[in-house]
């Protein structure tokens, strides 16, 4: 009894409040759900959820009835209430988002500056993947399984670790020069920051570049395109693009000394004894027993990366980069789909 005259001389009925508490249950689980299953940050959960509670005391408070006209110290007392109320809920909402807690910014201001002469290998990887955090790239990029890809590439699936270093730094520093397959909406163009060139030190540059020249596989065809999107994900090898930068990979006129075309033909038909006919599906390997047309990627990639004994295939990953025996693999692909 004593809950209900409590609800009530608050203004609302029993029913309004249940009606109110079950639309904010339902806000909560849509906001806390949605952003876990699209990838955004814990951060954006804590933010949003508090979006979604202000909006149900904002609501509570236009329901309520008007109040009497006040004057003296009582309207004053009430005005100083309300100003310490909120002032008090602005402070403690605050204090638990990182980008307002001083002892989170000053670590940032007191961190030392990155020494690559003591960060290299798995160490310059690992600092490289804490300034991608630090910059917020994992708000719009995927990588190494954690961020989210709404907005920018995957890199995951992209294997943007197939760039050269050169090409990296340009993506970074001059975003706006060239667009990623997938992201040329005006929205998009616009979504990537152009200061970090006046932002990030060489030193934790070198780093960055580290730690995003790790994200590629062995095991899987990098992939161009946008996930959910008009261009959807597409393997390079059903990509007419990368197949005819794939073909100049395999003729030998993209990487020197790199030239497949030497023992398999141009046409897939061997110039030399003991390479494989790329034109037969069902060619066996040496490594295991699936025929070429079941190979798997990952098939694929270490049949060119170590070599095949007692064949001329030598282990190209020696002397090449990934970058390029992906591109001569989607092509070499090709042969037995004709």
């Amino acid at each position: 009894m004593r809950d209900k005259e409590t609800l009530t001389i608050l203004g609302l009925a029993p029913r309004q409040w249940l009606v109110k508490i079950i639309g904010l249950c339902i806000g909560l689980g849509i906001v806390i759900i949605g952003t876990q299953k699209t990838g955004f940050p814990v951060i954006f959960t804590k933010l949003f959820s508090i979006y979604v509670v202000a909006c149900f005391l904002f609501y509570v408070l236009i329901d309520l009835p008007p109040m009497k006209p006040l004057s003296g110290g009582r309207a004053f007392a009430y005005a100083l209430i309300t100003f310490l109320g909120f002032s008090f809920l602005y402070s403690t909402v605050a204090r638990m988002l990182p980008q307002f807690n001083p002892k989170f910014e000053i670590a940032k201001i007191n961190k030392p500056p990155l020494d690559l002469g003591t960060a290299i290998g798995p160490e310059a990887i690992a600092a490289g993947m804490e300034i991608f955090e630090e910059n917020k790239c994992f708000n719009c990029h995927k990588a190494a399984g954690k961020g989210s890809s709404m907005r920018g590439p995957n890199f995951d699936l992209w294997q943007i670790g197939l760039m050269p270093r050169h090409e990296l730094k340009e993506e970074i520093f001059d975003p706006r020069k060239k667009f990623a397959l997938g992201f040329t909406d005006d929205k998009s163009k616009k979504a990537m920051p152009t200061y970090y060139s006046e932002e990030i030190p060489e030193a934790e540059l070198q780093a960055l570049l580290s730690f995003l020249q790790s994200l590629w596989s062995k095991d899987k065809m990098p992939m161009r395109g946008k996930e959910d999107g008009e261009t959807p994900m597409v393997p390079w090898d059903k990509d007419p693009e990368m197949i005819a930068i794939g073909q100049k990979a395999f003729e030998g006129t993209l990487y020197e000394d790199l030239n497949c075309a030497a023992c398999h033909g141009k046409d897939g038909v061997p110039l030399m004894d003991g390479a494989r006919d790329l034109r037969d599906p069902n060619a066996e390997s040496k490594h295991h027993e699936r025929k070429l047309k079941d190979w798997t990627d990952a098939d694929w990639f270490h049949s060119v990366s170590v070599g095949v004994e007692d064949t001329p295939m030598m282990p190209w990953l020696e002397d090449y980069p990934p970058r390029a025996l992906w591109l001569a693999i989607a092509y070499a692909k090709q042969f037995h789909l004709k």
